[in-house]
């Protein structure tokens, strides 16, 4: 269960009753004799992601900026839509209706566009804005954390711009919004990229994978149409209710390790230098296929050189028969063997191979923490950051040897260690017993961030017994 900033002060109450279902649950399926893990129910309904707090009006002015013309080409999403006259339209999380005022106009005469949102500030301003063009056939609508107060079985477009990870509730609201949709009825979801390093410029918990939104959409009901990537920085999913019934096939979608072992695909690895992996795959099947991979993938060297681990997940779309090169972006385990190329073959082992670097990589690709009743914090990630962390955890590496070993970094050396020490605290690891902590004073001593100081004082009297 996800809990809305608005109702935090209920957290605890909610975990305890959630706690307390998950054990009735658990004894009465030992009682018939089944197994019951609550902990890797965790791993696939929770651990996959944090939710984002959701932008506040004070920030309209940025939903507005001139950059979005070219950063998310909206002109070129509402085209792949193909839009028509007459369409009822619902944007989602609509802000200041920067959507919704392109929308208007394709689907008149006789369309409408619905504008939702959960903050009455921002429907203001979307209705000053209209207004100050001379758009019309827009309808505000306030909806609630958990339903977007849609009107049932009439939108047959629903348009979900970079909000979807601000929803701390999903699953009520894709109830909501499935039972909102026309027989006909799809979902145009937009979100920046996780995998590839091309939404990295904005913050971690503000980009989700191809495998978290699929997780999550299809647990809910509904089938991926099409996933589009045309975009520089964002998915762009079309998405229809199960009970649909339109004509369009839906597309399929495995995880890679369940692809490999019933035979959908044929795959193997090869190096590519000390920061990605490059994975040779072939869809053995006759119907496109859509293959993700989970952050902290081990790619060991059937030689003497690096074993890898993927940075973050994967995601690669087979549309025929032929080989693809899939780039994983990934960190070497050995600091003290040659990078792996073109001619060395690696074994694709689940995370689950080596289970300190898998905890250490996803709280990499989260990439936040809290300390008390404080805000959320977000630390910096780039490839040095990662690579020392993974080496400090697996090696033990002290700070004098990560400054030789990192090189031609663009950050100070201390920020490097910095963020990967405060990396592996999150993951578990007694950073007390690691030798880069008898260097902390220097490390830490004139940082200017704030996540690595608030990190260091909550951490610090605790660290030193």
């Amino acid at each position: 269960m996800r809990i809305h900033p608005r109702y935090k002060r209920y957290q605890v109450s909610l975990i305890d009753f959630r706690l307390l279902w998950i054990t009735i649950v658990c004894i009465l399926v030992l009682v018939l004799g089944f197994e019951c893990n609550p902990s890797a129910q965790s791993d696939s309904l929770d651990r996959h992601r944090v939710p984002a707090e959701y932008m506040s009006f004070y920030g309209a002015d940025w939903l507005e900026r001139a950059e979005r013309v070219e950063e998310e080409q909206p002109v070129k999403v509402l085209e792949t839509m193909t839009l028509q006259p007459g369409d009822v339209v619902a944007d989602v999380g609509c802000g200041s209706g920067y959507y919704a005022r392109l929308i208007a106009p394709l689907v008149q005469p006789g369309g409408k566009v619905y504008c939702e949102d959960i903050q009455p500030e921002m429907l203001e301003i979307m209705q000053q804005l209209a207004e100050r063009e001379g758009v019309t056939g827009i309808e505000p609508i306030l909806g609630t954390p958990t339903d977007p107060a849609l009107p049932a079985g009439v939108v047959d477009w629903i348009i979900i711009t970079d909000v979807y990870h601000e929803m701390s509730d999903p699953e009520p609201m894709l109830l909501r919004m499935k039972e909102a949709m026309s027989p006909f009825g799809q979902v145009a979801l937009l979100e920046y990229r996780v995998e590839d390093g091309t939404g990295d410029q904005i913050k971690s918990d503000h980009a989700m994978s191809v495998r978290q939104v699929l997780l999550e959409w299809k647990a809910a009901g509904f089938e991926l149409v099409a996933l589009h990537e045309f975009l520089p920085s964002q998915h762009l999913f079309f998405f229809r209710a199960s009970t649909s019934i339109a004509e369009r096939k839906s597309l399929q979608d495995s995880d890679l390790f369940d692809a490999i072992a019933k035979d959908l695909v044929e795959a193997y690895a090869i190096g590519s230098g000390q920061d990605q992996v490059i994975i040779r795959i072939r869809n053995k099947g006759s119907e496109p296929l859509v293959v993700t991979s989970p952050v902290g993938v081990y790619f060991k060297s059937d030689s003497d050189k690096r074993d890898m681990i993927a940075r973050r997940d994967g995601w690669v779309v087979l549309e025929d028969g032929d080989w693809h090169d899939w780039s994983i972006r990934a960190v070497s385990r050995q600091e003290d063997r040659d990078a792996s190329d073109y001619n060395d073959q690696l074994s694709i082992l689940p995370p689950s191979a080596e289970p300190n670097l898998e905890e250490l990589m996803y709280h990499i690709q989260v990439g936040t923490f809290t300390v008390a009743n404080s805000p959320k914090f977000y630390l910096l990630r780039n490839y040095d950051i990662e690579q020392a962390a993974v080496w400090i955890t697996d090696s033990d590496l002290a700070y004098k040897d990560i400054e030789t070993s990192i090189n031609g970094s663009n950050l100070p050396m201390q920020y490097v260690a910095a963020y990967a020490i405060a990396f592996c605290d999150l993951a578990g690891v007694d950073i007390s017993n690691r030798r880069v902590w008898k260097d902390r004073e220097r490390i830490f001593s004139r940082l200017q961030d704030p996540a690595l100081n608030a990190w260091f004082q909550s951490q610090r009297s605790t660290l030193q017994r």
